[in-house]
């Protein structure tokens, strides 16, 4: 199993500890993490081994979805974003993943379930990030509840 570089954004260093805990109790793969705490700071510290993101929404500087638009503007379309915010309103949803580009939302407080229900596609048996080749298409805060 390769690691793979998650990039763990959010202002609270607690939050930034839960998601790394939930990920590896999850074990879907073999994490390395890089740290940052706002959109700002993430972006400086992106790069091209970053192979999957998790982004808080609200933060000083830059916000979570000013962040994944500034990454989808630089061509990095491959690379999931999965959204982990307190915001559940259907309009912030709306706009986080329709308009911020993230692939995927997770409501705080989360748990191991929600986490794995949104994330675990994105990864093949072996641990490694899967290849999508899925049209792109928009996306909805109901998509999951219909498919159930």
């Amino acid at each position: 199993m390769s690691k793979i570089r998650a990039l763990v954004v959010d202002d609270s260093k607690i939050m930034r500890s839960a998601v790394k805990r939930a990920l590896n109790n999850l074990m879907l793969a073999d994490f390395e993490y890089v740290e940052a705490k706002d959109g700002e700071d993430a972006l400086n510290k992106f790069n091209e081994d970053i192979e999957i993101m998790f982004v808080d929404w609200n933060m000083p500087n830059m916000t979570g979805v000013e962040f994944a638009q500034a990454i989808r503007e630089q061509g990095n379309d491959h690379i999931p974003i999965i959204m982990v915010t307190a915001e559940k309103s259907m309009g912030k949803v709306d706009k986080a993943l329709n308009e911020g580009g993230a692939n995927e939302y997770v409501t705080k407080p989360f748990t191991a379930d929600k986490m794995h229900k949104a994330i675990s596609d994105y990864f093949d048996e072996e641990g490694n990030i899967a290849s999508g080749d899925d049209e792109e298409e928009d996306k909805s805060f109901f998509k999951g509840i219909l498919n159930s």
